[in-house]
């Protein structure tokens, strides 16, 4: 669940990785007996004391230790346990408070079913408990049933039509797991009623994730007029002028915000980068160098400068490193970086990586982007020589596994590929980017079936790995099965990277694949404003116009297709000629 910058979230839930279904084995101490001679109250103070054991144990488990096979299968023990003291409680003393425990034993996007089960076995004998209510209604929403959570939510604001704080905070909910739509109507009752900033500032928020730019805008501006130093406000206020591409409004409101608080690096960094889209470099510089000496702000700083083609302006930044001090592994990083791709001479960039000393951590990182440019320069052998130095040195980084393997691939050398990458998988079973590659490999060898059960397998070991979620919504949507589960992965893997334009796709494809066909066009316009080159995204957007009578946007969408040289060309001039 994602949380506001503004609102703190109704829900606490417990930061486990865990996959419903998993079988485990019993976890921690043995349980005790309760002896028949103890009274009601002290089984159900044992029995409670048993789930805070476990509940500890579980946490330090998931904050101190990697996820992998074993440790979840020691997770769900504790879990398993947890649950069957709650269960002991529960039938002794039962309470509304009790089953929201309960559902938070299971709170996350695999399990999230069981928490549901949870919360309608409390809401059974307490039906007019908000908090049962409201968790409910956000567990369907998780689950991709946006109907059945509002169908929760509307039952219970029928019997109960004056809490409006109920209201208010579906509505935060459905805007934190981007049901834009349904939250713009939760809100407007309260909106009629009262216009209260937090209402409106949500009314902003639920706009802008619908695309409405200009009517975020125009709530926005109406908080501001009261508070002009609203922090959040002037944030959201800029992205939609970002957004809109006003990029001189976008820099008042940044400029605000930095005189508001001249210790936001991040808010720096966002005028930096309008400020290079404007063609103003000088003023970027002086921005930067007004700002704070910290290593990760002039790195990023120096990045941005990079990533918008100023490479005299990023090597300038980088220097602000060097002032009073010895040069390090990171300065040499960049300079090869700021040759390689800013300037274009890889033999200078090659050069700066020889400085970085090979017993400085960063050595690793040099020698990985050494192998990068000597692939890109076609020295395949040395190349691949330098991957196989690199693993011999290195063997628990993953990096150099998905090097090797990658050049063994671009040479066709497929099967070789396979084996560095099940070598490397065997030395890091808990490594999910290795696992994740190597269902990408997997997909490239014509195994369809393996990839997606490699993908199964990364989401097992981190039910956050956005690509993997990405990857199985998007392969479940495509076969037009599981929608319900597909909808909830691809927005999981949103929730964590909610500007890639891939993902947008997926959600649309997902929403086009469920027939939930205005939400999808809204979602591919996003998608292939983000990626305006990508074939696939505009066949979609096709096919998605398309369903919806849009002629003109269908032959427009298809038209782009092809001029961005869609794999299957022909499939695609079929399409235009039966429109």
């Amino acid at each position: 669940m994602l949380r506001s910058s503004r609102y703190a979230v109704l829900w606490v839930a417990l930061a486990l990785a865990l996959l419903g279904g998993c079988a485990a084995r019993q976890a921690g101490p043995a349980r005790q007996a309760v002896g028949p001679g103890l009274s009601p109250e002290a089984r159900v103070q044992y029995y409670y004391l048993v789930y805070q054991d476990q509940i500890l144990r579980l946490q330090r488990l998931t904050r101190t230790q990697p996820m992998n096979q074993e440790t979840l299968a020691q997770a769900l023990g504790y879990q398993k346990i947890a649950a069957e003291a709650l269960d002991r409680v529960l039938a002794e003393r039962p309470s509304a408070e009790l089953y929201l425990d309960k559902a938070n034993l299971y709170w996350n996007n695999e399990q999230v079913g069981l928490a549901r089960q949870a919360l309608q076995e409390g809401l059974s004998r307490y039906p007019d408990d908000r908090a049962l209510n409201l968790y409910l209604a956000n567990a369907w929403l998780m689950e991709g049933k946006p109907d059945q959570a509002a169908a929760v939510f509307d039952a219970y604001v029928a019997r109960f039509p004056k809490d409006d704080q109920a209201r208010e905070q579906f509505a935060q909910v459905l805007v934190d797991l981007r049901e834009y739509a349904r939250a713009l109507d939760v809100l407007k009752p309260l909106l009629g009623k009262r216009a209260e900033p937090e209402l409106i500032f949500l009314a902003a928020q639920a706009e802008s994730g619908l695309g409405r730019h200009r009517q975020a805008l125009a709530d926005l501006r109406r908080l501001l007029e009261k508070n002009p130093e609203d922090f959040d406000a002037l944030s959201l206020l800029a992205y939609q002028h970002e957004m809109l591409k006003d990029y001189p409004a976008a820099v008042k409101a940044y400029t605000s915000l930095l005189k508001a608080d001249e210790t936001r690096d991040e808010v720096r960094l966002r005028l930096v980068s309008l400020l290079l889209k404007l063609n103003n470099p000088e003023r970027a510089v002086a921005l930067v160098r007004e700002g704070s000496r910290e290593k990760l702000f002039l790195l990023e700083a120096a990045e941005t400068f990079l990533r918008e083609g100023f490479s005299a302006q990023a090597s300038a930044v980088l220097d602000l490193l060097a002032e009073g001090a010895p040069l390090t592994a990171e300065y040499y990083l960049y300079k090869a970086m700021i040759a390689y791709e800013g300037r274009n001479d890889p033999g200078a960039a090659l050069k700066f990586l020889e400085r970085v000393p090979e017993s400085d951590p960063a050595a690793a990182q040099a020698l990985q982007f050494r192998i990068q440019i000597l692939a890109a320069l076609k020295r395949d052998a040395e190349a691949l020589a330098a991957a196989e130095d690199g693993e011999k040195r290195y063997p628990d980084q993953s990096r150099f596994y998905i090097l090797q393997a990658g050049l063994l691939a671009e040479g066709k050398n497929l099967d070789e590929a396979r084996v560095v990458m099940e070598r490397g998988m065997s030395r890091l079973p808990g490594d999910t980017d290795l696992r994740y590659r190597y269902g990408l490999l997997r997909r490239e060898m014509g195994d369809e079936a393996g990839a997606l059960e490699s993908m199964e397998l990364v989401i097992v070991k981190n039910p956050e790995h956005a690509e993997a979620l990405n990857y199985v919504g998007y392969t479940l949507a495509d076969e037009g099965r599981e929608l319900d589960r597909a909808l909830v992965l691809v927005n999981s893997a949103l929730r964590q990277d909610p500007a890639n334009g891939f993902m947008i796709d997926s959600l649309a494809w997902v929403y086009f694949r469920m027939g939930r066909l205005n939400e999808a066009w809204t979602e591919i316009r996003r998608a292939v404003t983000a990626v305006p080159g990508d074939p696939e995204l505009w066949n979609h957007y096709g096919d998605i116009a398309r369903a919806l009578g849009r002629v003109g946007d269908a032959r427009n969408g298809y038209s782009k297709a092809l001029k961005h040289n869609h794999k299957d060309p022909a499939s695609i001039q079929k399409k235009l000629h039966d429109l």
